[in-house]
């Protein structure tokens, strides 16, 4: 006999109504003692009677999700209360974390799989995917560790050092599990759903409904992407959580509680400096390549002398930039050089300071480990945004922030920096700056949460063609082979940087400069002249640089277009990031995958006909 629902419900409503009514009447009554033991002598018999038609219920869906939920939600809050009676904030912390966020992931789950219960085939095809995902116990290893790792995170944090670090590691660390995780779910997910129905024949029933081969590839697609969109909300609502936990801290010191606010959780754009002579550094390179080609030195490394069409080793081309920088950033004993700021602009009009971010490097410290050195500003006495004095002693090796009043930048968005190397008492010592982060003028221009759902955002576009990628394979691939490609694909786009530079230093090709049809042509004569001139190894490593090249091309940069970094050090992400990852990325390569995907998979013999 199937219970019905109008009596319990009745039961149900009789029992809170007598509960809370009486204990109402008796505390009027002035019998606190009693009205509480009737209240939770009541609530103990509602939680009961509920608990028997979730079991009696149990076999519908919305019922038994419902009673999964009600029973981690307890068990989630008796650790919490244990933890707190241990007197373990941290733990009870994570424990609430990893409820929030599992809870998060739940419904949100529901609320997917209602949007995606349209008519419509591909919403189908995705609304199953889903159910397909959750059910696969590699899906669901994924999200469990999603779901864990971020929670458990801050408590492995040591409160020994500055809360900026604790922030910073925070930040980077758990952006890259949230990133790698969801990368390797994607790429086994979008495999394993393909070669597995085509492998259990399961296909065979979707594909001889009216959908076309495309479709299905398009409501796989859609599936993986809303699964990883529902994964990346939970986990940066997780990560900007966690982030205020931590920000409540105690700092080491004021400064510490500055450098919280405005070094990490903000997003700021930066300034490098440039000569104060536009196109200086190129005039003074082009100046000594011709020295070195005078001198006789090697036409391999430095290219022929009165020859313009000639190019440089890139190593050595590379080398010599370098060289030259390090040369112009650092300043000699009592001397002095300029340094421009350039696109402040929107510094100015933010207002009301800028801060100057710098690392000096003496190459023999005084005794203090200090260094010895003064600004001017627009050529005039730098004094401090915040304190008004000049710039102080500076430790040696170490990250430094001074505060430039907005007002100093120029109405053309320009700002001069002169430094002085004022010399110690004991000893004469160049100070030198590290090219790229030696010295940056930051500006604020957004919030961390804002730059945190801006991130998210990139890293969603990268996941994109993972999944294509993964469909594409699962094409005409089995399972191993399939998994095995696109984890070549995805390493070699992550560290697409370091190959690229590494395939630069490894053979020399006609530079970037050089037009791309003439680029063609002297790469050939130059293999030509090698096999000619019997240096075969060399001319197979122009081969080889060759088809690295043409790797590298089509592989799409993700190196560069990684969030992680900027969000965890306070650095914006950037429009031009934003809309290079969704064109370069999201458009052109995903774009190129799925073309490719839907051709072999529309022929592709799926099941054939036996008589």
């Amino acid at each position: 006999m199937k219970p019905r629902l109008a009596p319990w419900l009745t039961i149900l409503i009789a029992l809170i109504a007598a509960t809370v009514g009486l204990g109402f009447l008796l505390h009027g009554q002035g019998s606190s003692t009693l009205a509480n033991v009737v209240l939770g002598v009541g609530q103990t018999l509602t939680y009961l009677w509920i608990a028997r038609g979730l079991f009696l219920w149990r076999h519908v869906g919305w019922v038994s999700k419902t009673a999964r939920l009600i029973v981690f939600t307890m068990i989630s809050a008796f650790l919490v209360v244990m933890s707190e009676a241990l007197g373990s904030r941290s733990a009870s912390i994570t424990f609430l974390g990893v409820w929030g966020m599992a809870t998060a992931f739940m419904l949100g789950l529901e609320l997917l799989r209602l949007f995606l219960s349209g008519g419509w085939a591909v919403f189908g095809v995705a609304r199953t995917l889903l159910d397909e995902a959750i059910r696969m116990k590699m899906a669901l290893i994924f999200v469990v560790m999603l779901v864990l790792i971020v929670p458990f995170l801050p408590a492995t944090l040591g409160g020994e050092t500055r809360l900026q670090y604790r922030l910073e590691s925070f930040l980077t660390y758990s952006l890259t599990v949230i990133a790698t995780l969801l990368s390797v779910m994607t790429i086994l997910l979008a495999v394993r759903t393909v070669t597995s129905e085509l492998g259990e024949k399961q296909a065979f029933l979707t594909l001889t409904k009216p959908i076309s081969r495309p479709a299905y590839l398009a409501g796989k697609w859609v599936g993986i992407m809303a699964l990883n969109a529902l994964l990346l909300l939970v986990s940066g609502i997780g990560v900007y959580s966690f982030v205020k936990v931590l920000e409540r801290q105690p700092a080491m010191d004021f400064a510490d509680a500055v450098a919280v606010q405005e070094q990490v959780l903000t997003a700021r754009s930066s300034a490098e400096p440039g000569p104060a002579v536009p196109g200086a550094l190129a005039i003074d390179f082009d100046q000594k390549l011709q020295e070195m080609r005078q001198r006789g030195a090697d036409p391999v490394l430095y290219g022929q002398l009165g020859d313009p069409d000639t190019f440089v080793n890139p190593a050595m081309r590379q080398a010599m930039q370098l060289d030259m920088m390090k040369q112009w950033l650092t300043i000699p004993p009592r001397n002095r050089q300029t340094y421009r700021f350039s696109g402040l602009t929107a510094a100015k009009e933010a207002g009301p300071s800028v801060q100057l971010r710098f690392k000096p490097k003496a190459g023999r410290a005084e005794a203090d480990n200090m260094v010895r050195m003064a600004f001017r500003v627009n050529d005039r006495p730098f004094a401090d945004a915040r304190s008004g004095q000049p710039l102080p002693l500076v430790r040696n090796n170490t990250f430094h922030t001074a505060y430039i009043l907005s007002e100093e930048i120029r109405d053309d968005g320009t700002l001069d920096l002169t430094i002085i190397n004022t010399g110690g008492d004991t000893q004469q010592t160049a100070i030198t700056f590290k090219p790229g982060e030696g010295m940056e003028v930051f500006y604020k221009v957004g919030s961390f949460r804002g730059n945190l759902a801006k991130g998210m955002l990139v890293m969603w576009v990268r996941l994109g063609f993972l999944a294509a990628l993964g469909l594409a394979a699962a094409t005409f691939l089995g399972f191993p082979v399939a998994c095995l490609l696109c984890f070549l694909v995805f390493f070699a786009a992550v560290g697409s940087d370091y190959l690229g530079e590494s395939l630069r230093n490894y053979a020399s090709i006609p530079r970037d400069e050089v037009p791309w049809w003439d680029k063609i042509w002297l790469t050939v004569g130059k293999f030509a002249g090698h096999i000619k001139e019997g240096e075969v190894y060399n001319a197979f490593k122009l081969v080889i640089r060759v088809i690295g090249e043409g790797f590298t091309f089509i592989v799409p940069p993700m190196a560069r277009y990684s969030p992680t970094p900027l969000i965890a050090y306070g650095r914006s992400v950037e429009p031009s990031m934003i809309w290079g990852v969704f064109v370069r990325i999201g458009v052109v390569s995903t774009g190129v995958v799925a073309v490719a995907a839907s051709y072999f998979f529309s022929r592709r013999e799926v099941a054939q006909v036996q008589v």
